[in-house]
């Protein structure tokens, strides 16, 4: 069999579904396989069903995470403005003076937006076979919730969905130094940075066992690589890292402190700002 060393993008999550969703004639297909918990204990066609329809579930995990750290951004917060007008509380008496009829000042208090920007976040779910279903929950409903925090501090946030797998174990090739070897790499956008939040698409994607051991191996099945690498590969890193890249954060589940600690020292590294001693 032919080297495979292909790097497929898709820019829409809708096409994306259409491709990986499809039928192919590998040999091995673990997509297909009995269900349990290491693959997020769905059939195959149950977890069609959730990455067409999302992943209601998933949502209670990421509201624990954002119900602690939304307050604690301060790029959107209600602020008192100072206002002058015919009428208020006080006298500017440096106005009064010189006969300006707003001479008054009052307070109004607005929604105050950070300039937006667009960061682009790499979400690698290259997982090992050894991270347990709990762990690629956990890390998900994490990423959601940084997401989430992004948006709501007034920016706009486009999410890349990556597996990058390699032949081989060595670091040349997990790094991608020698894909002639053999590699495979998807990069789905699963948010666009003009689209609204859709936080139940997210769940899915990022958080669910079955995105990387349903879906991604179903394309795996479909470009030959499940009959080509050996146990569908080894993870390796993205090529393409965006502003934020998210390759493994742990191979643990850990306190839900700390995974609050590392989205908020990711937002601090995108210059979001960040209420302190608010826990």
């Amino acid at each position: 069999m032919a080297t495979i060393n292909k790097h497929i993008v898709y820019e829409d999550l809708y096409d994306f579904w259409l491709y990986a969703l499809k039928e192919s004639n590998a040999y091995n297909k673990s997509s297909r396989k009995y269900s349990d918990e290491w693959n997020g204990n769905v059939t195959w066609q149950e977890a069609k069903k959730l990455a067409l329809r999302g992943w209601q579930k998933g949502l209670e995990e990421v509201k624990k995470y954002q119900t602690v750290i939304s307050p604690q951004i301060t790029e959107k917060v209600i602020r008192p403005h100072q206002i002058y007008s015919v009428a208020g509380y006080n006298v500017d008496v440096g106005r009064y003076m010189s006969n300006d009829p707003e001479c008054f000042m009052s307070r109004e208090y607005r929604v105050d937006n950070s300039p937006g920007r667009v960061f682009t976040l790499v979400c690698s779910i290259s997982f090992s076979a050894a991270i347990n279903p709990q762990t690629i929950i956990q890390r998900g409903a994490i990423i959601c919730a940084l997401v989430d925090a992004i948006e709501y501090a007034g920016h706009r946030a486009e999410v890349i969905c990556n597996w990058s797998v390699s032949r081989y174990s060595d670091d040349s090739s997990r790094t991608g130094k020698r894909k002639e070897s053999g590699w495979l790499e998807i990069d789905s956008t699963i948010k666009k940075a003009n689209q609204p939040l859709e936080m139940i698409e997210l769940a899915f994607c990022l958080a669910h066992p079955a995105m990387l051991r349903r879906v991604l191996f179903s394309v795996a099945e479909i470009e030959g690589w499940s009959d080509f690498a050996y146990a569908y590969g080894y993870p390796a890193e993205a090529t393409n890292k965006g502003d934020l890249y998210i390759s493994e954060i742990f191979s643990g589940m850990i306190p839900d402190q700390q995974a609050i600690d590392w989205v908020l020292n990711q937002l601090k590294s995108l210059n979001i700002e960040i209420k302190q001693n608010v826990l």
